[in-house]
């Protein structure tokens, strides 16, 4: 069997979609289970942030065009689907969901970021919720987590062209060379109450992959091979 599927056949989403949540406007949050998930299994997630498509849209190319019972790990597309429609980096409440994770460092207050990536500073306000885990979206995927126990998750966006992991391993060297980005420790600024942040408190591995500041169509032919090898990864694999 081949491993891709034909062009003309990467329209459709691959089969097998299930619900895991709903978001603060009543959009479905939907994750792909993994045909040939095991223990090893992890999770990949895009669409955190909702001005952030490029990662997006490639990894949903990626699901298209690799055959369905190949794939080995489980994906979260959109995990905010509202600002993904609105085109906003935060959730329908002006949450940045990246801020929103229960994790020990989470902080209540604003958190800013740049309006693009040529902005000289870090001037727009969003909040970071009223409580840890106050938003369905951070609190779904939480739940959703907890419910798959994966080996390890990778968290894409952009425009911050690395790959961020404090503790290097197999997956993170290999990602880094795949995709041509840098492999660093941090991306240089807090991130309290972050998805990372969160993810490091439980224990389970977690790679944030920054694409660069790229669009979604450059983004879908670029990364597209190193994105179907990740979806099969396997630490021997390479």
């Amino acid at each position: 069997m081949s491993t891709r599927l034909p062009r003309s056949q990467r329209g459709p989403l691959p089969p097998g979609i299930e619900r895991y949540g709903e978001s603060v406007l009543g959009a479905p949050l939907l994750w792909f289970p993994a045909p040939r998930a095991d223990a090893d299994s992890g999770l990949i997630i895009a669409g955190t942030h909702g001005d952030e498509n490029a990662a997006m849209v490639s990894l949903s190319c990626a699901l298209r065009t690799l055959a369905p019972p190949l794939r080995r790990h489980h994906v979260v597309l959109a995990v905010n689907p509202d600002g993904c429609q609105l085109g906003l980096r935060a959730n329908a409440r002006g949450v940045d969901i990246n801020r929103n994770f229960p994790a020990a460092n989470w902080r209540q207050g604003e958190t800013h970021y740049r309006w693009n990536s040529l902005a000289d500073r870090r001037d727009v306000v969003l909040s970071t919720g009223e409580t840890p885990a106050s938003e369905p979206e951070t609190l779904a995927l939480c739940a959703l987590i907890h419910q798959l126990h994966p080996a390890w998750v990778v968290s894409f966006h952009d425009p911050l062209s690395c790959i961020e992991a404090l503790h290097t391993g197999t997956l993170s060297e290999w990602m880094a060379e795949a995709f041509g980005l840098p492999l660093v420790a941090s991306v240089g600024y807090e991130t309290p109450g972050s998805f990372g942040s969160w993810c490091g408190d439980l224990g389970l591995p977690c790679i944030t992959a920054e694409l660069p500041a790229i669009s979604a169509d450059e983004a879908s032919e670029r990364y597209l091979e190193p994105l179907l090898r990740l979806l099969c990864w396997t630490e021997n694999a390479e």
